[in-house]
Order: C-alpha cells, then structure tokens, then sequence
C-alpha cells in the first residue's frame, strides 16, 4: 500500500490530500474486489450524492446550535449539539469495514442510508434538546457508513488506475459539503426554521436509497466469506475482531469528559452529580479503556504500542490542533450573532472564508509538495502563520469586527489547510508500512477526538468567563439571576433588555471570546489577561517543538 493512502474504511476530510496516492488498498483478509471495465458513472456519482448531504449535515448545526439551543432556553447545554454528530461518527468509524466485509458493502450502505433517514426525521421532530442530541448522535453513526462505504465501493466499482482519481473527487465533494453546511442552515434557520434544515434531507436520501437499492451492482453484496474454504473463519469471526470493548469504553470516557466540561462551564447549584464525582468517573474510564487496549483487545482502536514512536506525536498534534482550531471556529457564529447583531445567515457566511482557505491549502500544499518532496519547512511556516492568525485576532476583534479583519478567518482556514496535508504525508512516511493503515486509522480517529473535545470545552470556558463577566458587571438590578440565567441560555434575550444592559453583554462576550484565540494554541490557558505571553509559551511549549524535531522522511 502506498504511503499516502487511507486504508479503506477512512473517509476523506479536510485533513486529508486531495489528491490520494495511486493505486487500491484491501484489507488484510478479503480478497481483490473485482472491477468493472466501465463503471456507471450514474451510480457512483449519485453515492456522491449521499457524501454531499452527509458533509452538509455535519456542518449544519455550526450556524444554528445556539438559536436551536436558545428556542430550548438552554443555551448553555448548546455545545452537546456541536459534538454529537461526531461522537457517532467517531464511535461507528472502526465497525463499518468489517460489517461490510461480514454482510456487503450494499446491504450496510442501505442501512446507513435509513438510519440517517430516521436520524432527520428524529432530528426535525425533536420536543427537547436531549432528544435532538440522542438524534445527532444517530445521524452521525449513520453519516460515518455513508461516507465511508462509498470509499469502499469506488475500489469495487472503478478500476485500479482510476481509483485515486475518484477518491480525490470524494474528497473535494466532502470538503465542499462542509462548506456549504453551515451557511445553509444558517439560511434555513432565518427563513423557514431550524427543523426545516433536518427534514428537507429526507426525500434527498430517499433517492439516494432507491438509486442504491436498484442501481448498485448485487455483487458488492459479496462477502469474504463466499470464497472461504470449510476450514476458513466463520463469518462472524471478522465481527469478533472489532475492538467493541475499546469502542465502549472510549464512548463511556468521551462523554463522561464532555460532562466534566458542561459542568465547568455552567457550575449550577443544583445539579446532581459533583464535578468532583465525574473527574473521578472520567479518570477511572480512562483507565480501564487503556488497560482494554493493552491486555485485551486483539484489534485495538488506538495500539498503544505505536505510540511511542513518531506517530504518537503526531496524533497529539493532531488532538491539540484540531480541539482549538475547533474550539475557536464553533464560536464564530456565537460571536457575530452577539456582538455585531448579525442574523444566522449572515453570521454563517463567514465560515465560508474558513472553507476557502482548507482547501487552498490543501491545493497549494499538495503542489509544493509534488515538486520539493519536502513537507517539513512547509508544516513549521503554516505553524508559524496560524499562531499569527490567532494573535492578530486576539489584538483586532477586541473591540469588534470589521470588514477587513474578518479575512483573518481566511487564514485560520489556510494555514492549517497546509498543515493538516503536511503532516499527513509526515505520519505516512514515518509510519511502520507494515502496520500503515492501522497508523492511519489512529492518526483519523484523534483527528475526530479533536473535533469532539475542541467545541465542547471552548464553550464551556466561554461560557464560563461569560458568565462571570455578567455577574461582574451587572449589579443593583432586580432579577439579577434571572436575567443572566435568560442571557445565558437565549442568544437574542439580550435584545429585549435596555441599552445599557445590552452593552454589558456585548463587552461581557467579547472579554469570554478573546480567550478562544489563545485556547486554540495551547489548549491550557486559564488567564484572561495575560494571553499574548501564553501564545508565545504555547507555541513554543507544545506543537512547534514537536515539528521541529520530529524526523523529515524523503518524500518518493
């Protein structure tokens, strides 16, 4: 398998090149699929289909998690909305290669395609905000097998030498469903509402399901087991493989720290269960899922064992770029819709910049990196420029934003956009080839640890500072707690209030936000005022060292 190939059960995102490497990848017990000379462009084209609303659903709440959460008058709980769609995402990515393998790549597609269907319909019908987020969670379990089968039938399908060509489209189709997401619900939630964004995906994967069902070839439904002699494995026997004890105890960690971070960001009088009681859960299930992965499984999700070597820096760079990046980029809507009175759309249209600059970076690098076979001068300058991003942002939104200083968003998006293909190429190299594509599934599931964790505690600490801005600032007003509680949890609750208590929430909010910046350098700072120095301690503390001595592999 070529370096810079994804194994066959990762879907592209923006963290990957957009143009992969030459050439199929099997995993290690099925046989070669066979391709068809000439494949339906129909069909596949219309699998992509199927990506695109899968991308744009992903996206979609990044606009409107806080108007959703405000019409819940739980504004607060609004980041549960932001990381439910990854969590099942993440948990189901690891399972989706081998029920295809088990039960045919058409048969779990279709699955895919009905549980996402039920997943809209969950979602636009919710009555509470918890119901919506069990909802998100089952759109993103589903969303992972749309995504990820169709990189698996386009190997069937299409032959070998065509392979990367349509990945590669895949790809694009991914990054630009991402970046269309979040201005259309944006779109949406201002016309003809929120749940409208939900439910207007159903009759788009209805026909994405019946295209499936009579245009995909009943051959993908062929399973490893067809061509099993009578002494070859049962086939549950790839099923019994799955690290369902990692995945169990990874999802138990995962939110047992979301929790963590909600009630750090809330600190409600009343509420059942101490933070003290959910660090102790939290660090217990952290163990036990290690200990799992050490002495248990035989497929683990993350081989501690390769974590020792350059990969593990890697996918601690990985974890901490891609949880501030997140952290940061999740509150922009936030941060327009308080400060400058923007709508939803309006506000949203600016994650378009962010987008832009992803995949012009990962353009740009791919190029470069054709022609020099060198990734590592690259990674440390696209470092180098996000941490000036971020600054520049911390010094000029302190007051507001203006035209021109938005453009930084551009930036946000394009130097990581470079470094995110950099250092996939770096990890590629520097990986055992043996075990790559086990490297690669660890190196992607960080990447999605990262866009769990990030949202989730940037808004906790935003929301922290936030609210003790309010209670700083507000004073000698009756209903003071009542009216905080309504700021906090309606993002135009403020807009009922007088003038002046509408300039205390702007300021209040800007003061919560110029701590993101800084987060998403070093993902420890806890003082407000001292940022810039923590800028320089993070960018020098945590991933610059790491780049600059991690070994530069030849590029082939």
């Amino acid at each position: 398998m070529s370096p810079t190939e994804r194994g066959p059960d990762m879907p592209p995102d923006e963290g990957s090149p957009l143009l992969q490497s030459r050439g199929p990848t099997y995993s290690g017990t099925s046989d070669p699929p066979v391709k068809t000379k000439h494949p339906d462009l129909f069909i596949i084209y219309a699998t992509f289909f199927g990506v695109f609303i899968a991308s744009i659903d992903e996206s979609l709440v990044l606009s409107t998690f806080s108007t959703i959460a405000s019409q819940f008058h739980l504004l607060s709980q609004g980041s549960w909305l932001l990381v439910a769609y990854n969590f099942g995402y993440c948990i189901s990515l690891p399972v989706y290669g081998a029920l295809s393998d088990s039960y045919g790549r058409k048969n779990v597609l279709l699955v895919s395609y009905i549980l996402f269907t039920l997943g809209c319909f969950a979602c636009g019908a919710s009555a509470s905000l918890t119901q919506l987020v069990l909802a998100r969670v089952l759109a993103g379990l589903s969303g992972a097998g749309m995504v990820t089968l169709v990189s698996i039938i386009i190997m069937d399908l299409v032959p070998p030498s065509e392979v990367a060509v349509y990945r590669s489209y895949e790809n694009v189709i991914n990054v630009i469903g991402r970046s269309v997401g979040a201005p259309l619900g944006g779109l949406l939630s201002d016309t003809i509402g929120w749940r409208w964004s939900f439910l207007g995906q159903i009759p788009l994967i209805i026909f994405c399901t019946l295209v499936a069902v009579y245009g995909l070839p009943a051959s993908l439904n062929h399973t490893e087991d067809k061509n099993k002699q009578p002494s070859g494995k049962p086939r549950r026997s790839r099923l019994r493989e799955i690290d369902f004890a990692g995945i169990i105890t990874l999802s138990a960690t995962i939110i047992l720290l979301l929790f963590v971070l909600q009630t750090l960001g809330t600190r409600e009088e009343d509420q059942l269960v101490p933070t003290w009681g959910l660090v102790v859960a939290f660090v217990v299930s952290f163990m036990v899922f290690v200990l799992a992965e050490v002495f248990y499984a035989t497929r683990p999700l993350i081989p501690m064992h390769l974590l020792i070597r350059e990969l593990g820096a890697y996918c601690l760079m990985q974890c901490l770029l891609f949880s501030g990046r997140t952290a940061f980029v999740s509150n922009v809507v936030p941060y327009f819709t308080r400060v400058e009175g923007e709508s939803d759309f309006a506000a949203s249209m600016m994650y378009v910049q962010v987008a832009a600059g992803v995949s012009l970076g990962g353009v740009v690098s791919g190029y470069v990196i054709k022609r020099m076979r060198r990734y590592k001068t690259m990674s440390i300058i696209s470092l180098g420029i996000t941490v000036l991003s971020f600054l520049l942002i911390f010094l000029t939104w302190r007051d507001g934003c203006n035209i021109w200083e938005s453009f930084f968003l551009f930036v946000v998006g394009f130097a990581p956009g470079i470094l995110f293909s950099t250092m996939f190429i770096g990890m590629s190299y520097s990986s055992p080839k043996e075990c790559l594509s086990v490297c690669i599934g660890t190196y992607y599931l960080c990447q999605q640890l990262g866009t769990i964790i990030g949202p989730a505690c940037g808004a906790a600490l935003a929301q922290r500072l936030f609210k003790n801005n309010l209670v700083q600032h507000i004073v000698d007003i009756p209903d003071k707690k009542t009216i905080i509680k309504g700021i906090l949890n309606d993002l135009r609750f403020a807009e009922s209030l007088s003038e002046p208590l509408q300039q205390i929430v702007r300021s209040s909010y800007l003061k919560a936000f110029q701590f993101l910046p800084g987060k998403s350098i070093c993902s420890l700072n806890r003082n407000c005022s001292n940022i810039v120095s923590v800028f320089a301690l993070a960018s020098s503390a945590t991933v610059l060292p790491l780049l600059v001595f991690l070994k530069e592999e030849r590029v082939d």
